[in-house]
């Protein structure tokens, strides 16, 4: 086994060079031995603009190959890197580079402008690539470090929206790559050619890529997922596997169905894999219906990555209604509430503050994950539901607390709950529950969003629904009772 990401990179350029490993959407190819040799120029394009060993680098790109680039050649270095959402905006950034304490943001034109003041920042060229080509070859790779030493940082949100610094390790995604490369058999089809379409940035991204570097297998960067021109792009690269979140397989899944054919619109596609949110069994039968392939869906999280994944070997019924078995290395238990706790080779050394992560792990050392489900006797994972009070859109974890913080500031608006509802597209949609204030005017759902994009939260977490109600359900503490809520306010909508 293979110890660092950067060990892992330059045996497969050692013993594969020609084999292509980053396609851009407009049809370059990188392979494996380029993107090596580009890494190692990068670390000294970077040290020339002084990042130095023990610095934490932040850097905030979407899914193109220079970002692929700049990610493996901060893995070659002594820094921390701290992989910051594209999607984020600058409150959101400050945030993360707060928790982080980073040194340095890297940024592109087109994240530039979400850059907080006080941060030094370096700025990615447009040609980023053909400069590190013209670096002279032989390039000393500077620092060193142990597979088990926490180089790299993730973001995951917390309770209150403030997002926590999660630790990980080469060691701890080599072993996510491993066991998911393993369970999905990536790399068997003679022809296998994978994406990214999901952001780099998300601890998928990494994991994903060393995914490609075991399997032998090239994957297509798309920075920006076009719905109307996403299957033709897929076709035209041939791409066997991809996937990324339960709104992308509906993506594709209506496509299908918008184009009247029964042939499909990607004829090499042979798998969707991903995770991030659960997948209903009625979605699993109708893209086998329609798409004519299996959805091979995964459990798990920023702490954790790729808990537990369904096998291309499953059976229709197992990929359907379950999250598939623990990967080698990982080990699941349920806990005497019914939640998830997990222990294993994948697992984060801990957050940033050691007190936060103090209160989600049990005495001997179990991580709490805060999902409740239950396992099957086949040995697979059903998750049932959430213990933490977040709404999962699209993939992506979305703090309640936060935007009910921020309406509350809005002059028509004294009380609001802000609750997850299920929906097809999204996994879950945000709906934002106000009381009724007399004497004022009800507020609009333009408005709410007008004015949370004034307060700069990012567009994903505007809620897509307004309800106004004349009281809350509350509990016998006082609370507003979401659950209760819910109920009440399935139905109408404005």
């Amino acid at each position: 086994m293979t110890g660092t990401i950067a060990e892992l990179l330059d045996d497969a350029a050692a013993t594969r060079p020609g084999d292509g490993l980053l396609i851009d959407v407009d049809g370059r190819v990188l392979t494996v031995a380029e993107v090596a040799r580009l890494s190692a120029a990068a670390t000294r394009w970077l040290a020339d603009r002084g990042v130095r060993p023990g610095m934490t680098v932040a850097w905030q790109l979407p899914s193109h190959s220079a970002a692929a680039v700049l990610m493996l050649a901060l893995a070659r270095t002594a820094t921390v890197q701290a992989p910051v959402l594209h999607l984020y905006r600058q409150r959101e950034v400050q945030a993360a580079l707060e928790i982080a304490t980073a040194d340095v943001l890297i940024v592109d034109e087109s994240t530039v402008a979400n850059t907080p003041p006080g941060i030094p920042v370096v700025e990615l060229p447009d040609d980023f690539l053909e400069v590190l080509q013209r670096i002279p070859g032989d390039i000393a790779v500077a620092g060193t470090r142990s597979p088990d030493d926490a180089h790299w940082i993730y973001f995951t949100s917390g309770s209150t929206g403030q997002p926590k610094g999660v630790r990980h390790t080469d060691a701890t995604l080599l072993a996510a790559a491993r066991g998911f490369t393993a369970h999905l058999g990536l790399g068997d089809h003679a022809r296998e050619v994978g994406t990214i379409t999901f952001p780099i940035a998300h601890i998928g991204g990494m994991v994903y890529l060393a995914c490609a570097l075991i399997a032998g297998l090239p994957v297509l960067m798309v920075p920006k997922v076009d719905a109307a021109r996403l299957p033709h792009l897929l076709a035209e690269h041939r791409v066997t596997v991809t996937g990324g979140s339960t709104a992308f397989y509906q993506m594709l899944l209506s496509a299908q169905l918008a184009s009247g054919q029964s042939e499909p619109l990607i004829p090499t596609l042979r798998m969707l894999i991903g995770g991030g949110a659960p997948c209903p069994p009625e979605l699993h039968q109708k893209v086998r219906t329609h798409m004519g392939v299996p959805v091979v869906h995964a459990y798990g999280m920023t702490e954790a990555p790729m808990i537990c994944v369904s096998e291309a070997t499953d059976t229709t019924e197992q990929q359907s209604h379950s999250c598939g078995r623990p990967i080698p290395g990982t080990s699941v238990r349920i806990g005497a509430t019914g939640e998830i706790e997990l222990c294993g080779a994948n697992l984060t050394p801990g957050y940033l503050d050691a007190e936060q992560w103090s209160k989600v792990t049990t005495p001997d050392g179990w991580f709490r994950t805060g999902d409740r489900g239950h396992l099957r006797p086949d040995g697979r994972i059903v998750i049932t539901g959430r213990i933490k009070d977040l709404i999962i859109r699209k993939g992506e974890n979305i703090s309640p607390d936060e935007i009910e913080n921020e309406l509350l500031a809005h002059p028509l608006i004294d009380e609001v709950a802000v609750i997850g509802q299920p929906d097809a597209e999204r996994g879950e949609m945000v709906c934002a529950v106000v009381r009724r204030s007399p004497g004022r005017r009800e507020v609009t759902l333009g408005e709410v969003c007008e004015f949370l994009d004034q307060r700069g939260l990012m567009k994903q977490k505007w809620p897509e629904r307004l309800v106004v109600v004349d009281e809350f359900p509350l509990t016998g503490l006082g609370k507003v009772a979401k659950n209760e809520l819910a109920e009440q306010i399935t139905g109408g909508s404005r």
